[in-house]
């Protein structure tokens, strides 16, 4: 049985026989939080600028920074159950062939 190894063993492990995306996955979704919340407020800035030279088009930008500020934070959290469910079928498929392997030693 393998030890578990450190973050920074993991993390330069050139044979990726040890995965840490599923380790870091909570930090990459608050990344994803915070960068659709500053593209959400540079959008409403922008907004209010642009209302000096186009009041429609300015409302309009303030009315869908919120919404395209949502959106990006609900399409990174699907990206990252996707690739959350991967690695969970990765591990899966693993015990799956550990356990037919051990049958077949066992049947010989």
């Amino acid at each position: 049985m393998e030890t578990e190894k450190g973050f920074f063993a993991q993390l330069f492990d050139l044979s990726f026989k040890s995965f840490i995306t599923v380790k870091i996955i909570k930090l990459l979704y608050i990344l994803a939080i915070i960068g659709s919340g500053l593209i959400g407020l540079m959008l409403l800035i922008g907004g209010v600028s642009t209302m000096k030279y186009s009041p429609g088009a300015g409302f309009l930008q303030i009315v869908l920074s919120p919404l395209i500020a949502l959106l990006g934070i609900i399409w990174s959290r699907v990206f990252l159950e996707l690739t959350v469910v991967l690695f969970k079928i990765e591990e899966n498929t693993a015990k799956i062939s550990e356990i037919k392997e051990k049958e077949t030693k066992i049947g010989d």
